[in-house]
């Protein structure tokens, strides 16, 4: 509607100064009348600087609106001279989306007011930097924590701990570390994790230090707990027969005499003696190898990765399982998104730990009607890779989802305990994590994260 009135206004008063024109043009043919030749060139004067004005009105509140856009200038008030004119609802039209940047902008300002507030004093120390090391910004916490006044280059921070520059370098996106450094007479043990953005064209990396000591310190006296109350009930259940048979066998040789002219013994209590030092004997090679399997899974301390694909994987496991599936008439679900999608792992560990939990899948199934065992592999939006291991067995009791991986622990009669504290220590390896939910009776999974 603007535009069409200003066509019409353009056209009628075009269309005047080309009459008058015409008009001027006829006043010299004979006779030529001077004092109208005058009064017509005034008229066409008026009306071309009318029309220049009324075009220049447009450009000027035009110009006045953007160039309030570009110097941010949020008082701008339009208001043409002709309040009720053919510019007036365009001038509304500007002014109205004049007050709505403003007020994105006043949102966008309280926005990053508060995103500074929260920067300035969470706890967690953050630092981010460009591709050549340059420091653009750290947080007081950062500060605080790598007790740092002034750090222009990651080059600074090798002061700190060796090659802290390398390792914020090589540390891929979403991924975390852990490095422990002594700064005066505090020690620190600082989880790192990384993350990279965009930020006018420039490729940035924002890492954020967390000092979680305290945290894993808390955990690790908790997992110690664990450990000794499991490895009381273990050492016991083996030291106490022992005590128990070494006294029998005490009382058994207490009680052979010998004779007055020769020695003669009673063939029971040595039968007796025998079947007792077989006993101690069977217990403590039970015990020695109870402290074998605590040894083998504490040794690895390095892996050897390799590009894996999932859907190979996946394929090999089920295939070493198959006649124990076909057996119990157990139905496997495959599921692979991507179909070529890889993970770097070490192909024989996560093997063998994906190998555990089909078989615990497979025990939790004991029993159950309709038995399925689905196999999941998809990306994740941060590039992760997550595998999935579920049943619909018995379950987990919520109470026993932590403890299921302290070493030696079982839920099961007969269980060794070994089979998820191995898997635990093999995805740590390949800085990745596993998890548990189950909601017994309906689902358990298993979840890795690499």
């Amino acid at each position: 509607m603007v535009f069409k009135r200003f066509y019409v206004q353009i056209v009628i008063r075009i269309t005047l100064i080309l009459a008058f024109c015409l008009w001027f043009g006829f006043e010299f043919h004979d006779p030529p009348n001077f004092y109208t030749i005058i009064f017509l060139g005034l008229l066409i004067i008026i009306q071309v600087l009318l029309l220049i004005r009324y075009v220049n009105r447009t450009n000027r509140e035009l110009s006045k609106f953007f160039i309030s856009l570009k110097d941010k200038d949020s008082s701008l008030r339009l208001s043409p001279d002709d309040q009720y004119g053919t510019f007036r609802e365009l001038a509304d039209i500007l002014q109205e989306t004049a007050d709505m940047l403003k007020d994105a902008r006043i949102e966008k300002e309280k926005q990053y007011r508060y995103l500074q507030f929260i920067i300035e004093h969470v706890d967690i120390g953050l630092l981010s930097f460009q591709q050549d090391g340059r420091i653009i910004h750290y947080n007081p916490a950062a500060r605080k924590m790598l007790r740092m006044e002034r750090v222009t280059g990651l080059e600074s921070l090798n002061t700190i701990y060796p090659e802290f520059k390398q390792i914020l370098l090589d540390l891929a996106p979403g991924r975390s570390t852990m490095i422990r450094i002594s700064l005066g007479d505090e020690m620190l043990q600082l989880l790192i994790r990384s993350t990279d953005f965009i930020f006018e064209k420039d490729k940035l990396r924002l890492i954020s230090f967390q000092d979680v000591k305290q945290e894993m310190d808390a955990q690790e006296l908790l997992s110690w707990q664990r450990l000794i109350k499991v490895l009381n009930h273990e050492v016991m259940n083996s030291l106490t027969p022992i005590r128990t048979l070494t006294h029998a066998i005490r009382r058994s040789v207490a009680e052979l005499k010998p004779g007055k002219d020769n020695v003669t013994f009673d063939h029971s209590l040595f039968a007796d003696i025998l079947k007792n030092a077989n006993l101690i004997e069977e217990r403590s090679t039970n015990l020695v190898n109870f402290i074998k399997q605590y040894r083998d899974i504490t040794k690895i301390e390095k892996i050897s990765p390799e590009t894996v694909p999932v859907r190979g994987l996946f394929t090999q496991i089920t295939g070493f399982l198959k006649e124990e599936l076909a057996q119990k008439n157990i139905t496997c679900e495959v599921s692979v998104t991507p179909e070529n999608l890889e993970i770097l792992c070490d192909p024989s560990l996560v093997e063998q730990l994906l190998i555990n939990l089909l078989i615990n899948a497979i025990e939790a199934l004991n029993g159950c009607s309709g038995p399925v065992i689905r196999l999941r592999a998809f990306l994740q939006e941060n590039s992760h890779v997550m595998v999935q291991v579920s049943d619909n067995g018995v379950g987990i009791p919520a109470d026993k989802s932590d403890e299921i991986f302290t070493p030696f622990y079982s839920t099961k009669k007969g269980g060794t305990g070994i089979g998820l504290s191995f898997a635990r220590q093999v995805m740590r390896l390949h800085g990745g994590n596993i998890s548990v939910q189950s909601v017994p009776g309906k689902e358990t999974v298993f979840t890795l994260v690499f």
